[in-house]
Order: structure tokens, then C-alpha cells, then sequence
């Protein structure tokens, strides 16, 4: 199970980091502002997830151990 977790932590990492960049090379002409905070706080959604799914994955670990 901590692999499928794994492969969803690092799937949605590599979506953040798209979305970070996205957002880093926007400006206020080319996003709309509602556009903008929307998506800042889908980014702060996916980081808090992000998480959540580490926090899992170490949780099963140590219970396996």
C-alpha cells in the first residue's frame, strides 16, 4: 500500500511544481486576480494533501516494522 501512496505523493508533487511554476510566470494582465488566488489556494490544497500522504506513508512504515 505505501507504494501506490508513494506514487500518488510523487505524482501530485510533480503537479505542484507545475502549478508553482505556472503561477510564478504569471503576471496581473495575464491572470485574472479571482484566477490567481484560486489557483494559489489550489496550491496550498495540494500541499497540505501532500501532507497528509506522507504523514500515511510513514504511519504504515512504522507500523510494519
Amino acid at each position: 500500500m505505501t507504494k501506490k501512496l508513494e506514487k500518488e505523493l510523487k505524482k501530485l508533487n510533480v503537479k505542484r511544481d507545475k502549478l508553482s511554476k505556472f503561477l510564478s510566470k504569471q503576471n496581473k494582465k495575464t491572470l485574472p486576480a479571482n484566477q490567481r488566488a484560486l489557483l494559489t489556494e489550489q496550491k496550498q490544497a495540494m500541499a497540505k494533501y501532500a501532507k497528509v500522504l506522507k504523514l500515511r506513508i510513514k504511519d504504515l512504515k512504522e507500523a510494519a516494522k
